[in-house]
């Protein structure tokens, strides 16, 4: 009886031992988990900072314990979606506009809406095509289009807005408004012209580059149209997001940037 007694309790003891244990185990694993959990940031930009974007992200996901989340589309869209509420934490714009809209509906963390980079304004067509053009009132226009040009809505897409101001400073816009097609964002003017539906698109220069299907058949006069800046804006303020923000503003991401064909 004794012996009995003596195996019971040992292996009562043995069982709270084991259970301390497995115990122990499970909350360090938790602690663990709980130190090195991943942190998600919401970037939303302008479709046509999307490739400097990546690299940049991909640059600091590499050195932080931080994953990016990206949603790219024309400024106007992305803007428009953070209004109604979509979760964002930091936002860049092709232009001004679309920042002023955000600072005006208290969107945007005050005093973080900064410069982040110039674009300029090209003409591209097809590798095998020639294209003559002359930036006059006098020059006639609509010899150069065959069938169709592209160029992103001006409502929305800044791109867009850009080559407007070009067209109509130039008396061009009513002329052969019938023959453009406006497309969403400006990597679908691109789209348009390497597919062939298009004679010729008007892009930003760092978005013609990305393309060995084209060739920039000429750069516009900077006189044409206003000055073209990219910005960037917190939308969300925490130790993550100023991090990424920070970053983006940094020569790590600025050299990036240049690569791709912006300007400061």
């Amino acid at each position: 009886m004794k012996i009995t007694k003596y195996i019971n309790v040992f292996l009562i003891s043995f069982l709270l031992i084991t259970i301390g244990t497995i115990y122990s185990c499970k909350e360090k694993s938790q602690n663990n988990n709980s130190e090195t959990e991943q942190i998600n940031v919401q970037l939303f930009a302008a479709t046509g900072a999307m490739v400097p974007s990546i690299e940049i992200c991909y640059s600091f996901e590499t050195n932080n314990n931080i994953k990016v989340d990206k949603n790219f589309a024309a400024s106007g869209a992305l803007a428009r979606q953070i209004k109604a509420g979509a979760e964002a934490d930091i936002y860049i714009s092709a232009n001004k506009q679309w920042i002023d809209y955000l600072i005006e509906n208290n969107s945007i963390v005050e005093n973080t809406a900064a410069e982040l980079a110039g674009n300029k304004l090209v003409v591209i067509c097809k590798k095998d095509l020639d294209i003559k053009i002359k930036f006059t009132k006098e020059f006639d226009i609509k010899s150069t289009i065959k069938d169709n040009i592209s160029m992103g809505d001006p409502k929305y897409v800044p791109v867009g807005k850009y080559a407007k101001q070009v067209l109509d400073s130039l008396d061009w816009f009513n002329k052969i408004q019938t023959n453009i097609i406006l497309a969403k964002d400006v990597t679908s003017v691109l789209h348009y012209v390497e597919m062939g539906e298009c004679d010729w698109g008007i892009v930003y220069y760092s978005e013609a580059i990305k393309s060995d299907k084209i060739k920039i058949a000429y750069e516009i006069p900077l006189e044409l149209y206003d000055p073209i800046i990219f910005y960037i804006a917190l939308l969300n303020e925490n130790t993550q997001t100023a991090q990424l923000y920070q970053y983006f503003l940094d020569n790590t991401a600025k050299n990036i940037l240049k690569k791709n064909g912006f300007n400061k």
